[in-house]
């Protein structure tokens, strides 16, 4: 049963994540308010389908309490990597219990047990005081993205080699955002959902060779899978700006699917969204520009 004219709040609305779930949830008779920082930001949803904005800091008590207020649902979409992350989950459930939310939808991650992955274990905490707050939930944990080759593919293209920072072998059932924004709005918008642990993974296991291959063959020329040395990976990033602590938990992330990848069963995102998952031949055939 779908519900009716619910006023949603997406949290991080700005990234990647948040832009795919407004414009899947346009699909459905909801309003969606999104929280964001920047005004500019803003007015781009607003286009692109959000019918409120809420500008502000998440970390700000007021901005965030203004933009749970009369809500029906809140979809929580951290920004990636943030030391206080779990705080702030914390403070979103207490806020939700505040205001009588019907429904808090949390964005967490594939595994939140890997205690050496500070943003897994993060999201663990957040997870378990959730549960245990009273508060109706539904706790969404999605693997790592097919949509991380953005950033890699004109170098594909152009040396022929798919470089990431961890071990060409190791194994990772990626899987597309757009999936898991359909995914997502599903949740969103039906009933049935409340007090589940949702695992979101993608229908194959693939290693970096895996992905090389498959490439190659969709771009008709050879690529071959290569490591990237954590030096490089390092310095690129700080080239890029990003902020040292950033880096440091990439960094641990990355040794830790250096020996372990990142497995998971696509099962509950197939039921979820009423079809076969994407693979990653289809993803990448579908979304780039073989001649860049």
């Amino acid at each position: 049963m779908v519900l009716g004219e619910n006023l949603i709040l997406v949290t991080g609305a700005s990234g990647r994540t948040g832009r795919a779930v407004i414009a899947e949830l346009k699909k459905y008779e909801v309003k969606v308010r999104a929280f964001v920082r920047r005004e500019e930001a803003g007015k781009e949803l607003i286009e692109s389908g959000a019918d409120d904005i809420v500008i502000g800091d998440l970390f700000n008590d007021q901005a965030l309490e203004t933009a749970i207020i009369n809500c029906d649902q809140v979809i929580h979409i951290c920004p990636p990597m943030n030391p206080n992350e779990a705080r702030l989950a914390i403070k979103i459930t207490d806020l939700c219990l505040k205001y009588n939310i019907n429904r808090l939808v949390l964005y967490s991650v594939l595994h939140p047990l890997l205690s050496e992955v500070r943003h897994h274990s993060l999201k663990l905490h957040a997870e378990e005081y959730l549960v245990n707050s009273g508060q109706s939930y539904t706790i969404l944990q999605p693997g790592r993205y097919m949509q991380h080759h953005q950033l890699i593919w004109r170098e594909i293209v152009e040396t022929g080699k798919h470089r990431m920072p961890f071990n060409i072998n190791s194994k990772f059932n990626i899987v597309d955002l757009a999936d898991l924004a359909e995914a997502v709005a599903n949740v969103l918008v039906e009933e049935g959902h409340e007090f589940a642990t949702y695992q979101l993974a993608g229908p194959e296991a693939l290693s970096q060779v895996d992905m090389a291959q498959i490439i190659s063959e969709v771009l008709g020329s050879p690529v071959f899978a290569e490591e990237r040395s954590a030096d490089e990976y390092v310095s690129i990033a700080k080239k890029n700006g990003m902020p040292t602590d950033r880096i440091e938990q990439l960094c641990a992330m990355n040794e830790h699917y250096d020996k372990h990848g990142l497995r998971g069963n696509s099962n509950i995102l197939e039921w979820l969204i009423k079809r076969p998952a994407t693979k990653f031949r289809t993803y990448i055939t579908n979304n780039f520009d073989q001649n860049l």
